[in-house]
């Protein structure tokens, strides 16, 4: 499995910005600017990480602003 690092490469491997302007429901100009971004909106995690899930390709949910369980579990 693929791990990807940057909201850059989540977007090209699924197709580029067209391509998740369609999974996603945004406009290719919000689509265009999440490539600057360090992470995208919190509402794409599923469909994105679904669809990578689909391609054998794998992104940390801070790419999305989300913390892992085991990081939740380590603070309590």
């Amino acid at each position: 499995m693929k791990i990807l690092k940057t909201t850059s490469e989540v977007m090209d491997a699924l197709g580029g910005n067209q391509a998740v302007s369609q999974l996603t429901g945004r406009t290719a100009q919000a689509v265009s600017n999440w490539r600057r971004f360090d992470s995208f909106p919190s509402n794409t995690f599923v469909a994105m990480t679904s669809a990578l899930a689909m391609t054998g390709q794998f992104a940390p949910a801070s790419l999305w602003g989300m913390r892992a369980a085991e990081m939740q579990a380590k603070r309590k």
